[in-house]
């Protein structure tokens, strides 16, 4: 599985609004410039977030993007099917009557653990995770 460039960029992008979360909205420039993301890519990528549920817009000139929910309960998981979608391999699990095989089909149960195992583990890793192993990274590569 590759994940696309959307998903890794929506990723970050969501780790930014959850690391500023205490100080309020963040605005989209401000992703823009720490992520260095494309403003008018980063735009999409922030509707389909939106729409998913994952983050929230606030107007106004103190405005920016919010997480609606704790960042310990948004996983990659949601991230990667706001993006892009099904994680499946193969279209036919996700529709068997396109196949004539699928109920039979000995391959197609391999499809089916790598589907899960794939979900299983984006389900494992909260954004909070994401941030706590950064912060972690950054304090373990301190030398005086």
């Amino acid at each position: 599985m590759k994940l696309s460039t959307k998903c890794r960029y929506g990723s970050r992008a969501v780790m930014e609004i959850a690391r500023n979360d205490k100080e309020g909205p963040v605005k989209r420039k401000d992703i823009v410039k720490n992520q260095q993301i494309s403003d008018s890519y980063l735009e999409n990528i922030l509707i389909s977030l939106k729409n998913s549920g994952i983050i929230e817009t606030i107007r106004g000139a103190k405005g920016g993007y919010l997480l609606r929910r704790p960042a310990s309960e948004i996983t990659l998981l949601e991230i990667v099917n706001s993006l892009d979608g099904s994680l499946s391999p193969v279209e036919c699990l996700e529709t068997p009557s396109i196949c004539e095989r699928s109920e039979w089909c000995a391959t197609r149960v391999a499809w089916t653990k790598m589907r899960e195992a794939q979900e299983g583990v984006l389900r494992s890793i909260s954004i909070k995770k994401l941030i706590d192993s950064e912060k972690q990274s950054f304090v373990a590569d301190y030398c005086i």
